[in-house]
């Protein structure tokens, strides 16, 4: 084999008349993993096996290839001992043989649970939370406690992973899933003691690591885990940062970060017996820093004196839970006034269409389709979680669909969480390659446009066509939502996986939803004039807060296209005038306080500001 140039299964093999390999995803030390279909049960899976490359470069040291056969072997013997939501699962293992360039050769591969999103490493800015509490508690609390959960069950299972790092961890959506077990032991397995044991990621490696790798125990793994927490507070470990050391924050003035930083200086002592003895201790001691950060949603605590009496802050009187009362009995009057005379008097749908009350946008939802669409989701084949939309009545104001206002009733739909990634959408271009071909830089299906290809901003080019494939140049990259994409290849992306592009009203109706006209009192206003020569470089898509309805980003990020309607019809996608873009005012701006107005755009247009995302129609009740 060529091996650089070339990958050990083309797309189109099938291994045992049970998996076809649709994609390469990755090559990392001596494996390969797939992205394949299982034909029976019709789901797609992640397959690995061992580099064919690799195994030619070191063809003839016979004793290597064996100890990576055994290493093989035992990785999959270690993850099938572990059944926890928090780590990859596997399927199968198996072997088959297969012809490569004209000779049969036989792997083995193991199946796996085929998670196609980003990893951790997309949810921790690059600059670190630091000095924002509730950014960090929010991170701590939904992605690091899970991580916690699922390395105790690996542990309880007799097993070290010994290579924790964020690269590591794989993004379900919301849900952090441990993976890359390749050099984890178990205490049931067979030690080896081959040279190939020595690895790992310096950054993350405890000291006995590199000098005694059989001292290694569960508490290697927890300074990996305080290495984590170190990067996700105060910043991207930087390259020339000396490896195995115990690390401290630079600053750390309030109490909450001042706890933190014990409990990093702990999990990563340089002597093993000074860290948390166990994952439990270490979680344990998290909850506790977290009790001094309140979850949103709660009272603030009131601080403890050292005498262990509760101190009443100046503007709390003692008499709170009367005064508190109050304010609840209080509120609750007024929201049942507002709501009388609001909601119940308020005239039928036909009726504001003839009087037209109002000129300020605002949005009705049945309350139990709320509660509902908080959890309910379904999954899509590209990754993605589509949220439940709720249908209701959405006032336009004059100049969004005419002169006039007008009211409209959205039919309830699914929306995609987050706006489709650079990852995605290179998946979505390798299973068109016999159709698409590069002209110029542009990316085209027959005489349409769907992408631009070259750099957004300096130092910033995502997605880039090599060796004959389309590949996330930088892979920190392939979290951020994908730009320069025009409305031909937003339209094509969203058929291929059985999806649309959503209306101006159904985008419109999310973005509003849960905020009070009064914050959009100036109307809808256009982009500013340089918005579309002002370069934004768009955020990892998992690092805006959802709204209240579980959608990410919505008029924060980037600017997305829609379709330039009010009501959804398969004949929009078709006419050239009916696209639009709305949105796309970064987090460091005002304007996003603005209603965003649809911009008419031509379809073959691409703008480094502008991607998309997807809706569905709700085909249930």
């Amino acid at each position: 084999m060529q091996g650089e140039d070339k990958h050990t299964l083309p797309a189109g093999t099938i291994l045992n008349d049970k998996w076809i390999i649709l994609d390469f995803i990755a090559k990392g030390g001596m494996g390969e993993i797939y992205q394949a279909h299982q034909l029976n049960l019709k789901r797609n899976v992640a397959i690995k096996i061992i580099s064919r490359q690799w195994l030619d470069d070191i063809d003839e040291d016979r004793e290597e290839i064996e100890n990576a056969i055994r290493r093989f072997r035992q990785e999959v013997q270690t993850m099938v001992q572990i059944r926890h939501p928090n780590v990859v699962q596997v399927y199968d293992y198996d072997s088959a043989n297969i012809i490569v360039e004209n000779e049969t050769i036989s792997i083995e591969y193991i199946v796996l649970e085929y998670i196609p999103g980003m990893t951790l490493r997309g949810t921790m800015p690059e600059e670190g939370f630091y000095p924002d509490e509730e950014e960090t508690a929010s991170w701590i609390r939904r992605y690091f406690l899970p991580i916690l959960d699922g390395m105790a069950a690996i542990h309880g299972s007799g097993i070290l992973h010994r290579d924790i790092k964020p690269e590591n961890v794989l993004m379900d959506g919301e849900i952090p899933k441990i993976a890359d077990f390749g050099i984890a032991r178990s205490c049931r397995l067979e030690s080896m003691t081959c040279s190939m044991e020595i690895k790992g990621t310096p950054n993350y490696m405890a000291p006995e690591q590199f000098t005694d790798f059989k001292r290694t125990d569960q508490r290697t793994d927890i300074y990996s885990l305080g290495k984590i927490l170190y990067e996700v507070i105060e910043g991207k470990i930087p390259s020339n940062v000396v490896p195995f050391k115990s690390v401290k924050l630079r600053e750390a003035k309030t109490p909450f970060f001042q706890k933190l930083d014990q409990i990093i200086q702990r999990a990563t002592a340089e002597d093993i017996k000074e860290r948390f003895q166990s994952v439990e201790l270490l979680r344990k001691a998290l909850l506790d820093a977290l009790h001094l950060v309140h979850a949103p949603g709660e009272l603030p605590k009131q601080p403890v004196s050292t005498q262990g009496r509760r101190l009443h802050a100046p503007f709390f009187p003692k008499n709170w839970l009367t005064v508190l009362a109050l304010v609840i009995i209080i509120a609750a009057a007024f929201g049942a006034g507002y709501w009388y005379f609001t909601y119940r008097s308020s005239p039928h749908l036909s009726e504001h269409r003839e009087t037209g009350v109002t000129s300020t946008l605002q949005t009705r939802v049945t309350a139990t389709r709320i509660e509902g669409s908080q959890t309910e989701t379904i999954a899509a084949q590209d990754g993605a979680t589509l949220r439940l939309i709720p249908g209701g009545l959405l006032r336009l104001p004059p100049g969004f669909n005419g002169k006039k206002m007008t009211v409209v009733e959205i039919a309830p739909f699914y929306m995609d969480e987050t706006q489709v990634t650079n990852h995605q959408f290179v998946n979505f271009l390798n299973q068109m390659l016999p159709k698409i071909r590069i002209d110029g830089g542009a990316v085209k299906m027959g005489k349409e446009i769907w992408l631009y290809l070259g750099e957004v901003a300096e130092g910033y080019e995502p997605i880039v066509f090599t060796k004959g494939r389309f590949q996330v140049k930088n892979s920190p990259h392939a979290a951020c939502p994908v730009v320069r994409v025009t409305a031909y290849g937003a339209g094509a992306y969203a058929r291929f996986y059985h999806r649309r592009l959503p209306t101006k009203a159904e985008w419109l109706f999310v973005a509003m939803e849960g905020k009070s006209p009064e914050s959009y009192a100036n109307g809808p206003l256009p982009f500013p004039s340089s918005f579309f020569n002002t370069v934004k470089l768009p955020f990892p898509v998992l690092l805006f807060k959802p709204n209240r309805l579980g959608i990410r980003g919505m008029n924060e990020n980037i600017g997305e296209w829609v379709i330039n309607a009010v009501n959804p019809s398969k004949s929009d996608e078709k006419k050239s005038a009916r696209f639009a873009v709305m949105g796309g005012f970064t987090k460091s701006s005002t304007s996003h306080h603005v209603l965003p107005k649809p911009v008419i755009r031509q379809p073959w247009e691409g703008f480094e500001e502008i991607g998309f995302r997807c809706v569905k129609d709700d085909s249930g009740p």
